[in-house]
């Protein structure tokens, strides 16, 4: 079986979460969404490429593998903007436009970061995934549009450095990959078990996962409903594999 790895690191990253009210969270490690976010950025994809965007999403596995959580951070916003009733009425099409609708308010705002976190990605093509993995593997070397984990402000701080491996199993994959970048300084982490490291995965169909079966979640983190801005509600095995050291 083969399989794309590549490291995800930055300083400041938020995967995003349900949202409730003011307060926006994030998960502590990229989400199905946000990899195939990434990869449709460097493959150059605009965001109204419905059907490249639904290939790219029944075409591939994918798993994680949190490495490093690092440091949660809330940061407090407050926002000018205008009522909602308002935006859907006019439509505006930049932030200057949105503004000079007027009946301005200001919206309070509360958003997790995580600092220094670092997450191992894998890749696997189904039967109908329209890219091979060694195109997926180029853009990512020569993304079309920029990268970036989460939110635009936040680059990433290392290239992903993707790799195509041969593998039996999801688990011998992942072990290819080292937990941390070379140069990347350890630190420590509270509630982090030194023995093993969970792995967030999509079910594997053909092959063996060659973890230990933890769990099982639903996570609203698969295809989006980009008009009504609503992401669909998918299945995520959970298992465990021994910590890979560097």
């Amino acid at each position: 079986m083969d399989f794309l790895i590549a490291t995800v690191y930055a300083p400041l990253s938020s995967w995003g979460e349900i949202a409730v009210g003011e307060v926006r969270d994030s998960w502590d490690r990229p989400s199905r969404s946000a990899v195939l976010g990434l990869i449709a950025a460097a493959l150059g994809l605009e965001r109204d490429a419905r059907a490249q965007h639904e290939a790219l999403d029944s075409g591939y596995g994918v798993a994680v593998r949190l490495d490093r959580q690092g440091l949660r951070m809330v940061d407090y916003h407050t926002v000018q903007t205008v009522p909602v009733a308002t935006v859907r009425r006019a439509a505006p099409r930049t932030r200057a436009e949105l503004l000079a609708l007027g009946n301005l308010k200001t919206v309070e705002s509360r958003r997790t970061y995580y600092q220094d976190s670092c997450s191992t990605l894998a890749l696997w093509r189904r039967a109908d995934g329209p890219w091979s993995l060694e195109q997926i593997a180029e853009a990512m070397q020569r993304p079309a549009f920029p990268l970036y984990a989460g939110r635009k402000s936040n680059p990433l701080g290392l290239p992903l450095a993707p790799e195509i491996v041969s593998a039996p199993t999801l688990a011998d994959a992942l072990r290819t990959r080292p937990s941390l970048p070379v140069g990347l300084p350890e630190h420590p982490e509270r509630g982090r078990s030194a023995a093993s490291v969970e792995v967030h995965h999509d079910p594997c169909v053909g092959f063996e996962s060659g973890l230990r079966p933890l769990r099982q979640e639903f996570r609203r983190d698969g295809a989006p409903d980009r008009e009504r801005w609503l992401f669909s509600r998918r299945l995520v095995e959970v298992g465990t594999m021994e910590e890979v050291r560097r």
